[in-house]
């Protein structure tokens, strides 16, 4: 028996948004991200404005998270979105972190998750992934556009390539009433986060208070072919993971952290 798709009352959704303009949900694609890469490609090249919008699918056969890595997407199982928005390329550093507190505050407050953010946006709950976010940018002069692709376990799929996944139907001591209602409630949460003006101190004080991380944990960096062991000494005012190694502070902008 086939799984159903998820049906979302798009127009209803989209006369209540506060910030987000439009909102699409399709079934089967191969990418969010790859879609909104041709919107954003098609607004520059012809001068338009980015929309803010989402995208929701109901299954990716080709989803992707950071450095290529296959994301599961199979129907009925997670959702699948991309959201589009145009910031000030200055706010860009504190993007990461802050979608990463979007995503864990929609599972803390929506499902009574204890969702943790691992440096910069992976969002564990009890140890283990149940969230991922890949950001993807295009800057032009002094604006931004972004896509942010989200991808979140609603039920569980029994995956080799992700051992350590986890889902809001496993933790959530809720009531849960489905993929549905979980994609709805997502999209509104989205859109009232967004819809508050952008705070660079709030966007660091959330994230420090919902880090995975304690200062002195055990830390290794990858970074391409380097690799860095230290200890955690937080972020910095640019959302940089600071590692202690020696007797030198390491701030560290992009890479792979490998807690141990």
């Amino acid at each position: 028996m086939a799984t159903r798709q998820p049906m979302i009352d798009t127009r209803q959704i989209v006369s209540q948004f506060k910030f987000l303009e439009s909102l699409a949900v399709i079934q089967r694609v191969s990418s969010t991200n790859l879609i909104a890469r041709r919107v954003v490609n098609e607004c520059i090249e012809n001068e338009l404005s980015l929309p803010r919008a989402i995208i929701i699918a109901g299954e990716q056969f080709a989803g992707r998270g950071r450095n290529q890595r296959t994301w599961s997407s199979p129907p009925g199982k997670g959702i699948y979105s991309t959201t589009l928005l145009s910031c000030p390329a200055r706010e860009l550093p504190l993007v990461p972190l802050e979608m990463a507190n979007i995503v864990a505050s929609f599972l803390r407050e929506v499902f009574a998750i204890d969702a943790r953010v691992k440096w910069p946006n992976d969002i564990l709950a009890g140890g283990r992934k149940i969230a991922g976010i890949l950001i993807e940018a295009r800057v032009q002069e002094e604006r931004a556009h972004l896509l942010i692709g989200i991808g979140i376990n609603v039920e569980p799929v029994r995956d080799h390539a992700s051992p350590n996944a986890v889902s809001i139907s496993e933790l959530s001591p809720r009531d849960f009433h489905g993929i549905e209602n979980a994609t709805v409630a997502f999209v509104e949460h989205v859109d009232e986060r967004l819809s508050h003006l952008f705070d660079h101190e709030r966007v660091l004080a959330e994230w420090r208070a919902r880090t995975v991380h304690q200062p002195g944990d055990r830390i290794t960096c990858v970074i391409g072919e380097r690799t860095l062991i230290g200890t955690w000494s937080g972020i910095d005012e640019d959302g940089r993971a600071l590692l202690r190694s020696g007797d030198e502070t390491i701030a560290v902008s992009a890479g792979d952290l490998i807690l141990a």
